[in-house]
């Protein structure tokens, strides 16, 4: 059998004529634990991803409340202005937390592996 290093180190071509390789056996139970791998790992991140994602929710429903607006705009072109900056504001934030996913992503791809 070979180990996760030489796997690694063959190239496709290889590993079609493997895999086409009629004479090797796959056991019947493989299917049932591949999948039950992919569950587990699943439901494993589920949670811890739901109770951050919650707490997130509830920490800028908390932050951002203001009992009373600091002030109107009787010039609708300044309005306009504020609510852009805003939302520029919103863009940005929102493709931080999205850089950030990512990298974790990349992080947990590359500690993570069949063994």
């Amino acid at each position: 059998m070979k180990n996760i290093d030489e796997i690694s180190r063959l190239t496709a071509d290889d590993l079609e004529r493997i895999s086409l390789d009629e004479s090797i056996t796959v056991p019947e139970e493989l299917s049932r634990k591949v999948q039950q791998a992919v569950r587990s790992r699943t439901l494993r991140w589920a949670v811890p991803t739901g109770v951050a994602a919650a707490i997130a929710v509830l920490l800028a429903v908390g932050l951002t409340r203001n009992p009373e607006p600091k002030d109107t705009f009787d010039d609708p072109y300044l309005a306009y202005a504020e609510v852009e900056k805003v939302f520029s504001k919103i863009s940005d934030t929102v493709t931080y937390g999205a850089d950030k996913i990512s990298e974790s992503e990349a992080t947990i791809e590359k500690y993570s592996y069949w063994k």
